[in-house]
């Protein structure tokens, strides 16, 4: 998968006092040419950072545990008075006593097994992305592959939503550098970015250009198409299925052009007849097209003219039949059944899609959905829409939960061969009971090939397997 990153570039972090003139609140050693001086200067302005003696700043100290506390404290407007805190090495006399028992209270930064806090010790980078995203109750992700932060690391579940919120972002397109102390100029930074929206990196969407006009290798349009469909709380299994039936994952010709069909379908999710949307962004959009196509499907679903299955459960895979339908439709050829003799239509928009879900490795119930000939009314002859007779169906088989709109912090089961080290079918296994349960540490990751032609996901999960911690990728499919 492409990524777009602007590297740090160290040398630029250590920055001399006396060069230009204007001076970051008064610090004699932040100038208006330091790499970070609008983020240092903001911060002071809002009362979140102060000056060292000698009216220094000192931006190329490493930040420790209490300055960070205090920081964050004050960012959140957390109490800081002088107190007393539950931590053996930290007095109720320091500076930073009152803000250190605010940040544990709220589960900020937290101490260590031995009841100390350990305020001088060094904070890195793997760190701040734990005291930021917990801080500011960062949820949202973007897909990292870094090779220094395996799956195992405690910055693993953190470190992808700093980068989505525009925090930071990593050293090289390989590297994030987690073991890396943090300067207090570098900190300052991260923590105005996450206080203030205008100071924040600019972050592309699973890292794709939307300027480029080309089709995204197929990992990145899996990226797109599934931060889509969550944000939506729509089942991404069945975006993907649409997809793969209506575009076959195509959305730009070779020229640069969209993709076009004969009834002026545009694109990647073939929006037709639409007066609601922008027929240029359609065009040439293509996080805007697949948003698109998601709401009409989520739309579909809210219709009271189209029949419910069961409770209508937005999460249950069998539920959307009729919105998929509709979405192609709900013409005589969609009809679930042939009028003439009664035979299942296997043909009809809606079970080409079903069969497309998690490249055919999901098999959603909808043949048991209760419903005969005689609840459609349609005359093959003409084009008019199928009358539906009855609008509410039950099922005789079990339900399909989505497996691709779980949360991190959810409990599993898994039916798929072990744990994989990296999330790939090519990769090692790691062996584990079946019995065993696996809780998610984060959310959606995509194959390690950007070419694999498999549109679901991986979870990064730990489990415990014969007494001890094991940590890996389950495959979206072979969740239960």
């Amino acid at each position: 998968m492409r990524k777009i990153i602007t590297f740090l570039v160290a040398a630029t972090l250590f920055v001399t006092s006396g060069v230009g003139t204007a001076k970051a609140e008064g610090f004699s050693d932040v100038s208006n040419t330091y790499q970070f001086y609008e983020h240092i200067n903001y911060l002071a302005n809002q009362g979140v950072i102060k000056g060292k003696e000698g009216n220094r700043f000192a931006p190329g100290d490493v930040v420790t545990r209490a300055e960070a506390a205090v920081m964050i404290a004050r960012a959140l407007d957390l109490p800081t008075g002088n107190r007393v805190t539950i931590f053996t090495d930290v007095s109720s006399q320091s500076f930073a006593s009152g803000a250190i028992q605010s940040a544990n209270d709220e589960g900020i930064i937290k101490g260590y097994t031995d009841g100390k806090f350990k305020p001088d010790e060094k904070v890195t980078r793997g760190e701040m992305a734990i005291f930021l995203t917990r801080a500011f109750k960062l949820t949202e992700e973007e897909p990292m592959t870094f090779t220094d932060v395996p799956v195992s690391s405690a910055g693993y579940a953190y470190i992808p939503k700093i980068i989505a919120a525009g925090i930071t972002q990593g050293y090289s397109e390989s590297t994030f550098n987690p073991d890396k102390p943090v300067t207090r100029a570098q900190f300052s930074a991260f923590l105005a970015r996450a206080t203030n929206e205008q100071l924040r990196l600019t972050v592309q969407s699973c890292g794709y250009v939307p300027a480029s006009r080309v089709n995204p290798d197929r990992q990145t349009l899996n990226c797109l198409v599934t931060k889509a469909a969550r944000k939506a709380d729509v089942p991404p299994e069945i975006v993907k299925a649409i997809v793969e039936v209506e575009s076959g994952w195509t959305h730009y010709l070779s020229n640069g052009e969209p993709l076009i069909s004969s009834d002026n379908g545009i694109g990647l999710m073939q929006i037709t007849n639409r007066t609601e949307f922008d027929t240029e962004r359609l065009k040439y959009d293509i996080e805007y097209n697949i948003e698109a196509g998601i709401k009409v499907l989520a739309d579909n679903f809210k219709r009271t003219d189209l029949p419910n299955i069961g409770t209508n459960n937005r999460h249950v895979l069998e539920h959307w039949y009729f919105a998929v339908m509709a979405y192609n439709g709900t013409k005589p050829m969609n009809s679930p059944f042939y009028q003439a003799t009664g035979d299942r239509n296997l043909n009809a928009y809606q079970e080409k899609v079903y069969r497309k879900i998690s490249n055919g490795f999901v098999t959603p119930n909808i043949a048991t959905i209760n419903m005969t000939i005689a609840d459609f009314t349609y005359d093959g002859t003409t084009t008019d829409n199928i009358q539906f007779n009855k609008k509410a169906f039950t099922m005789t088989g079990s339900k399909t939960m989505s497996a691709e709109l779980l949360k991190e912090g959810s409990v599993v089961k898994y039916t798929g061969k072990g744990l994989r080290s990296k999330p790939s079918s090519g990769t090692d296994s790691i062996l584990t009971g079946t019995g065993d349960t696996y809780t998610l540490i984060g959310g959606p990751v995509y194959d390690t090939n950007p070419n694999s032609s498999n549109q679901y996901i991986w979870y990064p999960v730990k489990t415990v397997h014969n007494g001890k911690v094991q940590t890996g990728f389950i495959a979206a499919p072979y969740i239960k």
